[in-house]
């Protein structure tokens, strides 16, 4: 009965100490008070060793704690949310914005909130946001609601469900392009009408400044496979360092070492641009109309060095 009241007691104040922790209140002094009755004198080695003896019970159940200023402070919640890849893109934005804001109020506040996802993140999560916040230049400066009534334009158009044909600037030239729109999408420095080339049977990722006009046609589209899957190779050291992009998957190296991926729905055009970077470490095996695409570019740019 001893052994179980010690041990009531002692589950008590670990109770008291997550308090303290989750309402960051965790000064010494309020998490010495805690413990006081175990210490069996007051010198600094013996109040210090059962600091630790509760810090590291903390840590079994994987709540990290660290003391920053005479104040204890958890690195991590004893209960953890899930994020998807999209949450954890638009925190990283939010997080990069901050810098944007010219009230230092409002950038408190934000840090605030940002602190306090993170605190509910699991670290795989964490390292998720950490790497898409690396290396990343968000430019702030562009305003969608400069182009406002084309965005609602695209949107309605999106959900409307027929055939169009769009015309719009690329390279300096006016294309045409007869289509299905899918949906609005955006980055830090644009937004683009998503549509599928019924012609090329690709997708499409249009400027919405760069539309001159669009056309709805009175054929309603079918529902025809939006996504086109590409399958390609990689070779020599590539393959063993590639990391797989968020639209991939593969079962890793065959029996030559080359790693075998599969792509779905990737714009062609970005594909490509991207691909024509691994040079000779990249061979598109399907589909075949963007094989002879990829070779048709490889050619034109080998022609830029003829002598």
């Amino acid at each position: 009965m001893k052994n179980n009241k010690k041990l009531n007691e002692g589950c008590l104040k670990i109770f008291q100490l997550l308090e303290l922790l989750y309402e960051d209140k965790a000064d010494y002094d309020s998490v010495i008070s805690i413990f006081k009755d175990e210490f069996a004198d007051q010198s600094t080695n013996n109040i210090q060793v059962i600091l630790n003896k509760n810090m590291n019970a903390l840590k079994v159940f994987g709540i990290k704690v660290i003391k920053e200023n005479n104040k204890y402070k958890m690195l991590s919640s004893l209960y953890s949310m899930p994020f998807t890849l999209d949450d954890l893109k638009a925190i990283s934005i939010i997080t990069n914005s901050i810098k944007e804001f010219p009230d230092e109020e409002i950038d408190k506040n934000i840090l605030s909130f940002i602190n306090n996802i993170q605190f509910r993140m699991g670290n795989e999560d964490k390292n998720t946001l950490n790497n898409l916040s690396q290396n990343r230049n968000y430019d702030f400066s562009f305003y969608y609601s400069n182009i406002k009534d084309q965005v609602e334009q695209c949107r309605k158009i999106c959900k409307e469900g027929f055939i169009i044909n769009v015309f719009y600037i690329s390279k300096g030239q006016e294309i045409s392009c007869k289509c299905t729109p899918q949906e609005v999408l955006y980055d830090t420095k644009n937004a683009y009408l998503k549509v599928y080339d019924t012609i090329s049977r690709q997708n499409l990722e249009i400027p919405i400044t760069n539309i001159l006009s669009i056309a709805k046609l009175p054929q309603i589209a079918k529902k025809v496979e939006m996504t086109t899957t590409v399958v390609y190779k990689l070779k020599n050291r590539l393959a063993q360092t590639y990391k797989l992009k968020e639209t991939e998957t593969s079962e890793g190296l065959n029996a030559n070492g080359e790693l075998i991926v599969i792509n779905k729905g990737e714009p062609f055009d970005k594909l490509l641009q991207r691909l024509m970077r691994y040079l000779y470490n990249c061979e598109i095996v399907s589909p075949k109309n963007l094989r002879e695409e990829m070779i048709k570019l490889i050619n034109e740019t080998l022609n830029n060095y003829e002598i």
